[in-house]
């Protein structure tokens, strides 16, 4: 056995935007991996990079030993197929055509399919259900029946690595079966390599024996599903709670939501003062209005994107003047307004001497033996001289104040604490 896929200090871009980060990852051939992360985290761009549809800034990529960008385009074709999220065609194109498109690599340009490529592309239609709408034009196709037309295209296509970005995701939950066990079938039999980037967790643990974790352009984790689906490593990245079993039916296992908690039973209406700013406390805010808390904010200056936020989640704030410290005026009208609060947030909010007096306002929280939640990592934002709001945040964390790290766990620990004092 020897690697499909290596890939080398990866840094990739948008024009300045960075979004692979020194990303190195090496893929035996034959191996079914799942590509897992949130929105954003660079699984798409990870596939561009790898089929050389973008250049690296830094870094290599390699397929069967060769680099990518030293692979003309034909033989490319040859060892990659990709099954995009869309497909968007300029002509109508008939199903049957489209899927004969998986053969251009092997036709050539001037030559006509063979008895060899008509069997090939008729195999592929019957596999991926959609052989009765061969004559039909794609774009008169359902969702669903024109993705099983372009996973039909990938399979036709014979490459030796398959890239499947978000394939199933229009398909229901027959097809959607039917075309992961095609390709499982594709991948054990042929040792055709797979890499599968899909939001269904479950789907990923079902029929991938390696996952991959990606967030914020890098790596997280990486090894078999229970290793890498975690109750913890899914509320750190996805900011959600789930529920974990050992499937002994499938030997796979089981991923659930949490049971929600249901409008009218989470918030209430209770009262939750949050301290946020620069744009830190937006999550934070939204979900606690979503989960039914009532939000006050402040001091916030004024056109700062929280308190744009805060107001339009209909939140009662205290502003101060664009880039003007909180003045005690400010200060004394948003404790006013805090103090009906039943619990406090500190949002991962930077601080400097012009925002420091926020955390008076959970220091008498602390006082009055009232709930009082501050977010992590306080030590990477204090740009106050001698470090002065790191000490009174580890002052309050020693006299009772919880830390959290997501917004899933706050959510988490809010009901529980505040409805004991509501």
């Amino acid at each position: 056995m020897r690697y499909a896929i290596q890939i080398k200090d990866l840094w990739a871009s948008y024009r300045t935007h960075h979004v692979l980060h020194g990303l190195s990852l090496d893929v035996m051939e034959g191996e079914m991996i799942g590509i897992l992360g949130p929105n954003g985290a660079g699984k798409s761009t990870l596939f561009k990079a790898l089929t050389g549809w973008i250049p690296p800034l830094k870094g290599s990529v390699s397929v069967f030993g060769t680099p990518i960008d030293q692979m003309p385009p034909r033989e490319r074709a040859r060892y990659i197929a990709v099954v995009p999220q869309e497909l968007d065609l300029p002509v109508a194109y008939t199903v049957e055509e489209v899927v004969m498109m998986g053969r251009t690599a092997s036709i050539g340009r001037m030559s006509n399919p063979s008895a060899l490529d008509r069997q090939i592309t008729e195999r592929a239609m019957v596999y991926t259900d959609v052989a009765d709408v061969r004559n039909r034009p794609l774009t008169e196709l359902s969702g669903g029946e024109r993705q099983r037309a372009v996973v039909a295209m990938a399979l036709a296509q014979e490459p030796r690595i398959l890239l499947m970005d978000e394939a199933t995701s229009r398909l229901d939950i027959n097809h959607r079966l039917e075309i992961m066990q095609l390709v499982e079938r594709w991948n054990q039999e042929n040792g055709v390599t797979v890499l599968m980037i899909s939001h269904d967790l479950q789907l990923a643990a079902e029929f991938s024996r390696r996952l991959i974790m990606l967030n914020n352009g890098r790596i997280v984790a990486d090894g078999t599903p229970p290793e890498v689906l975690t109750e913890t490593s899914i509320r750190q990245i996805y900011h959600c709670d789930v529920r974990i079993h050992d499937d002994t039916r499938t030997g796979s296992i089981s991923i659930l939501p949490a049971p929600r908690t249901r409008p009218g039973e989470a918030g209430n209406g209770r009262h939750v003062h949050v301290v946020a700013g620069g744009g830190c406390g937006e999550e934070a805010l939204r979900r606690l209005a979503l989960s039914g808390y009532t939000i006050s904010s402040g001091v916030l200056n004024s056109g700062d994107l929280d308190a744009e936020v805060a107001a339009a989640l209909g939140a009662r704030i205290v502003t101060e003047q664009p880039f003007s410290p909180i003045s005690a005026a400010a200060l004394s009208k948003a404790m006013d307004m805090a103090l009906s609060a039943t619990a406090a947030v500190l949002t991962p909010v930077p601080f400097g001497t012009g925002n420091l007096a926020n955390l008076t306002i959970l220091e008498r929280f602390v006082e009055m033996k009232r709930p009082v939640y501050i977010a992590g990592g306080i030590e990477t934002r204090d740009y106050t001289p001698n470090k002065e709001a790191m000490a009174r945040v580890t002052n309050l964390l020693a006299r009772g104040a919880v830390a959290w790290n997501n917004v899933a766990e706050l959510t988490a620990l809010l009901p529980q604490t505040a409805s004991k004092t509501a």
